[in-house]
């Protein structure tokens, strides 16, 4: 998740760092786009989740009526205990992305008009209370900071930051270096192995801890990225399907394909994990397809032909 806020925030500075998101029009565009790629699948996964808990009889009434509105307006994660709720343990970043998007135009505005010292100091602030805050929430046994959209919006501020900052500085040995697919290499492996070593140990009493791998590695594989050419891969059609699906696939373990996963796993005679997985994963990626060509697109292309 670390990975995804910073992408994301890297990514928006790519597409609309030539806009200018102080006027009212270049603005509603930027929202109606945002809410376009998000919203129609959201809805309909949360329907559809909600549509399976009646049927297997796990849904009340009295608690699907009351979360509406917190689910209609995407305000989840600004209830720190509703993660275990309904569909929220696989949707909640949804709210948060959601409240980083309206934000965007400001910090985009904003990081436009001081200098790349400013902006390494606002990356090191963001950076410190990031590193900090899971320590407190450790220290004092607080509820998870996981979801919560303060934290995760830095993260995705952060991103910002290093988008500009790398393509700002144009040459510069330390610059270069890190630009490297040496150094890539390096630090995607280095991130594995320490990962690998904190959870094989139980290092991290909460995911958030991880930070201080993930926050540091992700940074510099963006910057890496960022800049270096991958020229085989671009326009990779099955690559772009991939990236169309990838969404999708995410919400996919939202909805209770295990029960048919659970099924043909008996029906194979194995209970092994690597059967498991596999089949889970072949049903996802079925269900991503599906969702994909019949919801999400025809959804995505009516609202643009309507509101654009």
């Amino acid at each position: 998740m670390t990975g995804f806020f910073l992408l994301s925030g890297y990514a928006l500075y790519i597409s609309y760092s030539g806009k200018d998101l102080t006027r009212i029009k270049e603005i509603k565009t930027f929202y109606i786009k945002r809410a376009i790629t998000v919203l129609p699948l959201y809805f309909f996964i949360a329907i559809a989740f909600t549509v399976c808990s009646f049927v297997f009889g796990s849904a009340h009434v009295k608690e699907v009526l009351v979360l509406f509105p917190v689910e209609t307006l995407c305000l989840q994660s600004t209830f720190s205990s509703l993660f275990s709720y309904t569909h929220n343990g696989g949707t909640w970043f949804i709210s948060c992305i959601l409240i980083c998007y309206v934000l965007y135009p400001f910090f985009q505005t904003l990081l436009s008009q001081i200098s790349n010292r400013t902006k390494v100091l606002l990356l090191l602030l963001f950076s410190g209370i990031l590193l900090y805050a899971p320590i407190v929430q450790q220290y004092f046994n607080l509820h998870s900071i996981y979801t919560n959209p303060f934290y995760r919006l830095l993260e995705f501020a952060i991103g910002i930051i290093l988008a500009q900052i790398n393509y700002s500085v144009k040459e510069n040995q330390i610059f270069d270096f890190l630009r490297s697919k040496v150094t890539l290499i390096c630090v995607v492996v280095l991130f594995i192995v320490l990962v690998s070593i904190a959870i094989r140990y139980g290092i991290p009493a909460d995911y958030m801890l991880l930070n201080w791998i993930a926050l540091p590695c992700f940074s510099l594989i963006l910057l890496a990225l960022g800049r270096l050419p991958f020229a085989s891969l671009s326009g990779n059609k099955a690559l772009l399907y991939l990236s169309g699906i990838s969404f999708t696939f995410f919400l996919c373990q939202v909805l209770p394909l295990w029960i048919v996963s659970h099924k043909v796993c008996l029906l194979l005679g194995s209970d092994s994990n690597l059967i498991k997985i596999l089949v889970s994963f072949t049903f996802c990626v079925l269900g991503a397809v599906i969702i994909h060509e019949f919801i999400e697109k025809p959804a995505s292309k009516l609202l643009k032909e309507k509101l654009l």
